[in-house]
């Protein structure tokens, strides 16, 4: 018992030993700062992806650590780089994940290098998102829940023209319109495109920062934005010949509570004929209610629209049952919404000239 209490205390000895000559090691004098060279300064790289930041360090005495911080994500981390002697050279390989909340902006992580001398030398590496997106959408009220809460069309798909190249056409039914743009269809952060309150020329998709891009008078309007080079053009378009607007446009199908004889016939009663705008001939609206109605026992609603004159001119849809778009006298049916015995109550907008309908819960 007493060799090993001995045997501990020896051990611990030493090791305070070893200590105190490391603490107190005297490093040779480095009177020149490191170099460094970034492999990629510039990463562009999606949320929750994992990349590697990449970097060789040279210091002709020895480098003692490096430092990567970045204070928006937390970032603060010293590698030692002594093992039995300090390296002149060394080849950073640092795998990091882009946080899931990252915002769409110039993020930069600073490398410094130190040498023995404790000379330093800082480089930036610039991390960001991957702006083309597959899709992009428009949309004109900034509440998050207005994503999820409709039945279809909002927010708006609008068109991608090439690579980090959208194209909305868009109807501001009043004076002073605003508009936002967002890559997914459920989630307006981090990523929402506005104007770039530092600079109105530009967007910025950071979505603490995006303004609204306003629409000064009624009517239609081309709007352009690149996601790369966060430029944008808003172009009032000419109004639509009227002349060339359909007479009526009605709803065909089943699924709505206040028809309960309804069941796709292209004939009044049982067509929801919608109202047509006073402004605009080519834009319709109607409240109507989804549910079972009384005396049926189907659980999904279907419809489509129609021009009330037979099945002359009709609207499909280009997806079933989460359409974007609307396809005169092709398509698919919209179909698969399920309904109950409590009805529920939506706003439907059909812009017959964009092809565009929306179904907006009240």
């Amino acid at each position: 018992m007493k060799n090993s209490l001995l045997s501990l205390f020896i051990a611990g000895l030493l090791l305070i030993v070893i200590g105190c000559r490391k603490d107190g090691e005297k490093l040779p004098d480095a009177p020149n700062p490191p170099n460094i060279t970034l492999a990629n300064d510039i990463v562009i790289t999606s949320l929750g992806e994992e990349f590697y930041l990449e970097a060789d360090l040279a210091d002709s005495v020895g480098l003692k650590s490096f430092t990567l911080r970045y204070d928006d994500w937390y970032l603060y981390n010293t590698v030692p780089l002594k093992d039995s002697i300090y390296p002149k050279k060394y080849h950073v390989r640092y795998k990091f994940r882009m946080p899931d909340t990252a915002a769409n902006k110039i993020h930069s992580i600073v490398l410094t290098a130190t040498n023995v001398g404790s000379k330093e030398t800082s480089a930036q590496f610039k991390i960001l998102l991957n702006a083309d997106f597959p899709k992009m959408y428009l949309i004109d009220d900034p509440n998050p829940s207005k994503l999820t809460n409709d039945l279809f069309g909002v927010p708006l798909l609008i068109k991608k023209t090439a690579s980090y190249t959208y194209e909305a056409t868009y109807y501001a039914s009043a004076p002073n319109a605003k508009v936002w743009f967002i890559p997914g269809k459920t989630a307006l952060k981090p990523i929402m495109y506005g104007i770039d309150p530092a600079n109105n020329t530009k967007l910025t998709g950071d979505y603490a920062k995006a303004q609204p891009i306003v629409l000064p008078g009624t009517g239609y309007y081309k709007i352009n934005l690149h996601t790369l080079n966060l430029t944008y053009s808003v172009t009032p378009l000419p109004a639509p010949n009227p002349a060339n607007a359909f007479a009526e446009v009605a709803i065909a199908g089943q699924g709505f509570y206040d028809h309960p004889d309804m069941l796709w016939q292209n004939v009044m009663p049982n067509l929801i004929l919608l109202d047509k705008d006073p402004v605009n001939p080519y834009l319709f609206t109607k409240t109507v209610k989804l549910g079972v109605p009384p005396g049926q026992t189907y659980t999904e609603a279907s419809f489509i629209f129609t021009t009330n004159n037979g099945w002359t001119n009709f609207w499909r849809f280009d997806i079933g049952k989460e359409p974007e778009a609307t396809v005169p006298n092709g398509g698919n049916n919209g179909g698969g919404f399920p309904i109950s015995g409590t009805p529920v109550t939506y706003k439907v907008t059909f812009d017959t000239y964009l092809n565009r309908a929306k179904f907006e819960r009240q």
